[in-house]
């Protein structure tokens, strides 16, 4: 089971945009996206979307305070709405995976071993951070986002129309 920890760092209440999302939509499996960066009102760093058509009459909306946090299947349907408070809303995510997921892009991506032994070697290991905002820290951060941005964008490659 791949399971995603939103933690909020602000309130995230229905009129601050909390997640809203489709009930058992998990069991879809993996949804065709794409990119859509002129997209108006989506805050994504590349506009991503699901591409296929999916029941959306059944939603649910999950509001937490600061300090608490939800969890969801990493393949759970979901979005956010504007935040039409006077306040931001700051939550970070957490994806937990089993050592036997693997990516299926070309690009070999990292991750942080959180518990037990991975018998699978399918990411690379995160070094942990030994100092705050070190200079090996940093440069792993870097390395880490720059993998996740490469492979997210040849995943969604996969979907685009071909000419």
């Amino acid at each position: 089971m791949q399971v995603t920890a939103w933690v909020a760092l602000t309130e995230a209440s229905i009129d601050a945009g909390c997640m809203e999302v489709i009930p058992g939509s998990h069991k879809l499996g993996q949804l065709d996206h794409a990119e859509r960066a002129n997209a108006k009102h989506n805050l994504l760093s590349r506009g991503q979307t699901i591409t296929v058509d999916f029941d959306r009459s059944q939603t649910a909306f999950m509001p937490v305070s600061a300090g608490q946090f939800s969890l969801h299947h990493t393949r759970l349907v979901h979005n956010s709405r504007p935040n039409r408070t006077d306040d931001r809303r700051i939550g970070l995510g957490l994806s937990y995976i089993p050592t036997e997921v693997r990516c299926t892009s070309k690009t070999r991506l990292s991750a942080m071993l959180v518990r037990g032994t991975d018998a699978h070697g399918n990411f690379d290991d995160e070094p942990r951070p030994q100092v705050d905002f070190g200079d090996a820290e940093r440069t792993a951060h870097a390395d880490a986002v720059a993998r996740f941005r490469a492979s997210n964008a040849e995943q969604i490659r996969r979907y685009e129309p071909s000419p």
